[in-house]
């Protein structure tokens, strides 16, 4: 039996060893562009690419209180992140669990830009004069006309005339119905640009542009709906520098790095930087064995962990064909329309494939 006194150091050495490993990826990590300091004094020039746009911003930020805005279309517009000090990775590119490691902010709802539409238009006139005969009372004005409708993105027209009285009683006959109903007023001018929103499409891939003093590019296409969360909505998102396509033929001396997504979209820029991640891959299953009646449908997740690798969840319901991919991501759903017993097996991947996959299963019984 572990006495008391043993279980505290190991805890002790144990957090020692974690500090140790931190602080050495800390010491070995190139920074590319640091959150805490301005870009002016790490020599980074910013430039548009198409009909993107990079700015340096106090709107967020993952440290200090700056961060780089990234506005782009499609993968052919964003921003240009210009080194005046070239980056030299010559010599962590031959050591696979070195990573470039993005850290994201992506925009949403309570980030709005541009203003609002302008007012409606006047309301409607009054209505006509009343048909009674000459005998009786006039008769009141029907009901004014609504106000018309403002344009697209303005505010909504005028409330219509008021309504005429009542037909007056006369000596004779009484007066007839009021006129008819008034013409609305004309509507508003059309209304400035909305504020933008988070309400497009969600970025599922940033494409990284690489362009080397040599004058080669290089790059790579990195998924981001897996990404894990730092803080405050901030993620991180990594690629090997053995995985960007091309890199391997250029001279490895960065000059810059261009940024883009694969819908029109804003997100945040705060930290990049290589740091060498041999972080296990681990997971955990929603579930334990299950005992369930026929036509049962599940719903299956989990929950990987990686470090900074970018992962793959892969399900096979039936160990009896070969492990194979049935379905695959973090949350799938499956219905069991036959009887029998079942094994599940989850498998967490890296994408890249340069860790080694980890792998847990599950017994399912379906009842007839």
């Amino acid at each position: 039996m572990m006495s008391g006194g043993s279980k505290v150091n190991r805890i002790w050495l144990t957090g020692l060893a974690s500090l140790a490993t931190a602080t050495v990826m800390a010491q070995s990590a190139t920074i590319l562009y640091a959150p805490a300091r301005l870009i002016k004094d790490q020599g980074i020039d910013l430039k548009s690419w198409g009909s993107g746009t990079a700015s340096e911003t106090d709107e967020v930020a993952f440290e200090g209180v700056h961060s780089i805005r990234i506005s782009t279309r499609n993968y052919f517009a964003g921003g240009l992140l210009q080194f005046g000090n070239t980056v030299s990775l010559s010599d962590k590119f031959g050591d696979k669990s070195n990573m470039l490691r993005l850290t994201y902010l992506p925009a949403n709802s309570s980030m709005t830009f541009g203003g609002g539409g302008n007012t409606g238009g006047p309301g409607g006139l009054p209505g006509g004069p009343g048909g009674g005969k000459s005998s009786g009372g006039p008769a009141g004005a029907g009901p004014g006309g609504p106000g018309g409708a403002g344009a697209l993105g303005g505010a909504s027209g005028g409330r219509g005339g008021l309504q005429g009285g009542a037909g007056g009683r006369g000596g004779g006959l009484q007066g007839g119905p009021g006129g008819l109903q008034g013409p609305g007023g004309r509507g508003g001018f059309p209304g400035g640009p909305g504020g933008s929103t988070s309400t497009s499409p969600t970025l599922e891939h940033i494409r990284l542009i690489i362009t080397t003093t040599d004058g080669k590019k290089s790059e790579a296409y990195v998924p981001v709906t897996t990404s894990g969360t730092v803080d405050r909505g901030w993620r991180t998102v990594a690629v090997p520098l053995q995985a960007i396509s091309g890199f391997d033929k250029t001279n490895k001396e960065i000059k810059s790095i261009g940024f883009a997504g694969d819908v029109t979209t804003t997100f945040y820029v705060g930290d990049i930087r290589v740091v060498a991640d041999t972080t296990p891959i681990t997971g955990d299953l929603n579930l334990q064995d299950l005992n369930l009646a026929l036509g049962d449908t599940v719903t299956f997740s989990a929950n990987g962990y990686g470090g900074s690798s970018i992962l793959k969840y892969s399900w096979d319901f039936d160990d009896k064909d070969g492990i194979q991919d049935d379905a695959v991501g973090q949350v799938v759903k499956r219905q069991f329309r036959k009887p029998g017993t079942y094994k599940i097996t989850l498998t967490i991947t890296d994408v890249y494939g340069l860790k080694r996959p980890y792998t847990t299963s599950i017994k399912a019984t379906v009842n007839p």
